[in-house]
C-alpha cells in the first residue's frame, strides 16, 4: 500500500529526492514553455515580414498610381506629401502599440485626403490601391500586437531562475 507509515517515513527522510523531483518538474515545464514562446514569437516575426512586404507593396503601386494620375496637376505635390507623411508617421512606426495608432488618428488622414483629391465621380484605381493599402496596414498592425500574456513571461523568468539558482545547489549535495 502507498499510504503506510513506512512510505511517509522515507519521504519525511528523504528531502533530496523530493527537491530533485520539484527540479525535474520545474525543468520540463520550463522548456515546454520555452518551446511554445519561441514557436509563437517566431510566427509573430513570420507574419510581420510578411505584412510589412504587402504593405509596402501596396504603398509603391499608390506613389506609381499617383504619379500617374496627378502628374502635371497641381494637386501632385500634396499628394506626394501625404504619401510621405503615411510612410513616416504610420508605415515606420514598428515600436508604437498598435492600438495606440488605431485611436490616435491624425484629423487628417494621409491616405483619406489621397483618395479626396484623386477622386472625380467614379471611384478609381487609387480608391481601390488606398482600400489594399488598409488592409495590408491592418495586417501588419494585427502582426505587431501582442500575442503572448505578460503573465507567460513572468512565468518563464521565474523558471529560469529556479534553474539557475538550482544548479549551485544540486551540485553542494544539498
Amino acid at each position: 500500500r502507498m499510504n503506510s507509515a513506512g512510505v511517509f517515513t522515507v519521504l519525511s527522510t528523504d528531502s533530496s529526492q523530493f527537491v530533485q523531483n520539484f527540479l525535474a518538474v520545474a525543468s520540463l515545464l520550463f522548456s515546454i514553455l520555452v518551446g511554445q514562446t519561441y514557436y509563437f514569437m517566431y510566427q509573430q516575426q513570420e507574419n510581420l515580414y510578411y505584412a510589412l512586404f504587402n504593405e509596402v507593396t501596396e504603398a509603391k503601386s499608390l506613389l506609381e498610381q499617383v504619379a500617374l494620375v496627378c502628374q502635371g496637376r497641381s494637386m501632385y505635390r500634396k499628394c506626394l506629401d501625404s504619401i510621405s507623411k503615411y510612410v513616416n508617421d504610420d508605415l515606420k512606426q514598428l515600436q508604437a502599440d498598435p492600438a495606440i495608432l488605431l485611436s490616435a488618428r491624425p484629423s487628417e488622414d494621409p491616405l483619406e485626403s489621397i483618395m479626396y483629391m484623386t477622386s472625380v465621380g467614379v471611384p478609381s484605381t487609387v480608391y481601390e490601391t488606398v482600400k489594399s493599402l488598409r488592409q495590408a496596414r491592418a495586417s501588419r498592425l494585427g502582426a505587431l500586437q501582442r500575442k503572448i500574456p505578460q503573465a507567460h513571461m513572468w512565468l518563464l523568468w521565474v523558471l529560469a531562475s529556479l534553474e539557475l539558482v538550482s544548479f549551485p545547489l544540486l551540485g553542494a549535495g544539498t
